[in-house]
């Protein structure tokens, strides 16, 4: 009774000051008037009551231009954004519904609250379950049709060169390299051709290749090369007595294969244009022809790894 009468009375004398009791907002702030104190604490005292939780209720501090709310061991500055009856209950209302979707993205809270409901977690649909990707499993690194071969390899021949006026047939291995960029073949070529009869002559050729199609792209039945290097001619007119030469050569040839997998067969005509006069003069001079025609036959190794 007592404190009831000095409560009120204190009401009266100062009505910026409002006894705080444990059933409403406590009021530490001297510069709050008591109608909006009152309308403070019944708003959060009926938010509160709503939500149907207990919690210890908030109190309204301030200290000279400050002013903040303290609730639950939290401070929460009131910044003047409304009034103060207003942003009060903003604090109250953010806070409880924070922790409520705090609670309700708790991974455990929704597991056991759908065991306490009796509902499973997951509900398998309609749909079969999707099968699942082979682990460890590498695709096979070898290509199962020629389309997808990579291409480039080794090609090893007999070529043979048509005779000229001088120098009689000559034959012997050649062998060329190459490796796919893209849709062309860039590689090189060594051959060496030795004369069959007549005056003993050698000649030994180092080119640069371009090609595209077969032998070296097993997809490929028909296939083209051009060639630019250095030719050397070697000859031994008088015993021991050698005498050589050398020319710039371009070539260009045309090639037909069949494939049999990583191996196939192959055959082509090439037209060889020494771009200057390759001779030797001994006793008598020998002379190549200046456009010259060879035959080749042979097998080629093919890359047959994916692209």
């Amino acid at each position: 009774m007592v404190c009831a009468i000095g409560c009120s009375a204190s009401g009266l004398l100062a009505p910026g000051s409002v006894c705080a009791e444990s059933a409403h907002v406590a009021n530490r702030c001297p510069r709050l008037s008591a109608a909006t104190y009152e309308e403070l604490d019944a708003r959060v005292l009926l938010l509160l009551k709503t939500e149907g939780r207990a919690r210890p209720l908030p109190a309204v501090v301030c200290d000279g231009d400050r002013a903040w709310l303290e609730w639950d061991g939290q401070h929460f500055d009131i910044v003047g954004r409304g009034s103060m009856a207003d942003e009060v209950v903003d604090i109250v209302e953010g806070e409880l519904h924070g922790a409520e979707r705090r609670t309700d993205a708790d991974p455990k809270t929704a597991e056991a609250s759908a065991v306490a409901a009796g509902e499973p977690m997951l509900v398998r649909g309609n749909g079969s379950a999707p099968t699942p990707p082979a682990s460890g499993r590498r695709a096979d690194p070898l290509a199962k049709r020629a389309v997808d071969a990579r291409g480039g390899g080794i090609c090893t021949s007999v070529e043979t060169e048509l005779p000229s006026k001088t120098i009689g047939v000559a034959t012997g291995p050649a062998f060329d390299f190459a490796n796919s960029v893209g849709p062309l073949l860039v590689g090189g070529r060594e051959a060496f051709r030795f004369t069959l009869y007549g005056r003993e002559v050698a000649f030994m050729d180092f080119e640069g290749a371009l090609g595209v199609g077969a032998p070296l792209d097993p997809d490929a039945r028909f296939g083209a090369v051009l060639r630019f290097g250095a030719e050397w001619m070697v000859a031994y007119p008088e015993g021991n007595s050698g005498q050589a030469a050398v020319v710039p050569v371009l070539e260009l040839g045309g090639r037909v294969a069949h494939n049999f997998g990583l191996v196939s067969v192959w055959g082509g005509l090439d037209a060889r244009v020494r771009l200057e006069a390759l001779s030797v003069h001994s006793t008598s001079w020998l002379i190549a022809n200046d456009v010259g025609a060879s035959l080749s036959i042979g097998v080629a190794f093919v890359d047959w790894s994916r692209k």
